[in-house]
């Protein structure tokens, strides 16, 4: 049909597979601004004013959409984390582990969709380069600051999940099943494990996690090769020539 002069042509219907004019920043962007619990491929894409599919293009689905969000919200997070400029690698480490466990627990009901991926800001993994450039500082090999540091995240993360586990439902979910055992148990056996239990011992506080980072820095601290070790060549020393020293 022929258009009359002045009259606007129609916007062109978009072809099959085109993508809406949507990124990932739009579509986290827009799920943020949804409640995680109603949070749907159809909630997302009426916010979007686009048609379901079109969403499809950049996400699987509702479990892939809040793995997306959580790793957004993790990483925003953990780009506030600034270890400061006089910390050793001691404080380094401490306070790296606590910037993930803060930002994975921070994250609130997104935490259990968490997921490690090679998806990574600059400014997050910018804390990881400052721990292991105090490590090296310090005397550790390449190698063992590696190790060290993932050992930092494992802690760190894992701890958060067990924090937000606790959180959730009125409690951890082993703590039911544990004192079940406790009431099937002869009062005269376990005795310790009641004793903890019924003093309110917190497994997944703060005195916890600083008992848990504490011991893996006096670990690595006990790993370290001498001072005078690792003056005489020129700072070389590694944590494993200071384990084989006798």
């Amino acid at each position: 049909m022929d258009r009359q002069p002045g009259e606007q042509a129609p916007p062109a219907r978009r072809g099959r597979g085109e993508r809406a004019g949507l990124d990932r920043a739009t579509i986290i962007a827009a799920a943020r601004r949804i409640d995680p619990g109603t949070l749907t491929m159809q909630s997302l894409a009426d916010d979007l004013g686009v048609d379901r599919k079109a969403l499809h293009h950049h996400v699987n689905g509702r479990d892939a959409l809040l793995e997306m969000v959580a790793e957004h919200v993790f990483l925003e997070r953990m780009s506030a984390t600034a270890i400061p400029p006089d910390a050793d690698w001691r404080d380094a480490c401490r306070v790296f582990a606590a910037g993930m466990r803060r930002s994975l627990v921070d994250s609130g009901v997104l935490a259990p969709h968490f997921r490690s991926t090679p998806v990574m800001t600059l400014s997050a993994i910018r804390p990881a380069e400052i721990v292991l450039e105090r490590m090296l500082a310090a005397g550790f090999s390449e190698e063992n600051a590696g190790r060290a540091l993932l050992l930092l995240t494992t802690v760190g993360i894992g701890f958060a999940r067990e924090e937000v586990a606790d959180a959730r439902n009125g409690g951890h979910p082993q703590i039911g099943p544990f004192r079940d055992l406790l009431a099937r148990t002869p009062p005269a056996d376990l005795g310790v494990l009641r004793r903890l239990d019924a003093s309110g011992f917190d497994a997944y506080g703060d005195a916890q996690f600083t008992f848990d980072i504490d011991a893996v820095v006096a670990g690595l601290e006990a790993a370290l090769p001498p001072p005078a070790a690792h003056a005489s060549d020129g700072g070389a020393g590694t944590v494993s020539e200071g384990c084989g020293a006798s």
